[in-house]
């Protein structure tokens, strides 16, 4: 019986340490967390393609006009007639070309042309995408088929702004730097397609890379105090300056170009004439 005793006696202190401790209190659940707002998607600058120059031909009697922005070539069995004029989008997805040869006002060219399919009744072959009614010299019309060459809708493409440029760009100076190349495009002797480049140089000069049709360079130095060309220097095929042709700087002199692929600007610095255009080649391949 004390044996029994003693046993209960030593269980009852033993059970009392053995007693659980209080549960935790449970954790507050973490705050929500805060959703970042999607973000806005990016506003879409691409340049849409558009017809930028149409060929155009009809029979009896056989006529052709190749058409550009501001100008046009007639042939005929007779001649071959440069036109000023201009081309301008009519409605529907029309297009229309009014010209004449210069000082001929009376000798003026009149041209619709529309989408729609148009077979040429003197060739077999796939239809073209386009048809034409001329009319020349305020005579009867005639009519015929037009192929389209598309390229980027200048009127479209955004104002070149030198503050949003890299510094890697040759084009942040461009404001200073625009009277050299206006200068040298226009006198250095060179048929100029393209500036590839153009920088400041030392005691008030400036560099300009010029290219011509044949992809020769040529460098233009000018003095920019009094706008003078100090000489003009054929260029090495190995030759290049850092991000030489990023953009290429394309004068408006001779019209439009036609631009099939990258990016474009309009460069017009301060007035509302464009002086030239900027072409990014990125994405041409």
């Amino acid at each position: 019986m004390k044996t029994r005793l003693l046993a209960l006696a030593l269980v009852i202190p033993l059970a009392a340490c053995r007693q659980e401790a209080p549960a935790p209190a449970a954790e507050a659940p973490p705050p929500p967390m805060a959703t970042a707002p999607e973000p806005a998607p990016p506003e879409d600058t691409a340049v849409p393609t558009v017809p930028r120059a149409f060929l155009c031909r009809g029979n009896e009697p056989f006529w052709s006009l190749d058409i550009t922005a501001d100008r046009a070539l007639l042939k005929t069995p007779d001649a071959e007639t440069e036109l000023q004029g201009e081309l301008a989008a009519a409605d529907g997805g029309s297009f229309r070309f009014t010209g004449a040869p210069e000082g001929s006002p009376e000798e003026s060219v009149a041209t619709l042309i529309a989408p729609g399919q148009c077979f040429d009744t003197m060739a077999d072959g796939p239809a073209f995408p386009f048809s034409a009614q001329a009319s020349f010299g305020g005579g009867a019309p005639v009519n015929g088929c037009c192929s389209a060459e598309m390229g980027l809708d200048l009127d479209a493409a955004p104002v070149f702004e030198a503050a949003g440029k890299p510094d890697t760009d040759w084009t942040r100076r461009l404001a200073e730097l625009d009277e050299a190349i206006g200068r040298c495009v226009q006198d250095a002797g060179v048929v100029t397609v393209a500036v590839t480049s153009a920088w400041p140089m030392n005691r008030g000069k400036a560099g300009v890379r010029l290219r011509d049709p044949g992809d020769a360079r040529f460098d233009c130095i000018v003095d920019l105090g009094s706008g003078k060309i100090d000489n003009v220097t054929a260029v090495a095929a190995d030759d290049r300056v850092p991000n030489e042709g990023q953009p290429l700087w394309l004068p408006a002199g001779n019209g439009p170009p036609i631009l099939g692929c990258g990016r474009v600007e309009r460069v017009m610095l301060g007035g509302d004439a464009v002086v030239g255009y900027l072409h990014y080649t990125d994405g041409c391949g």
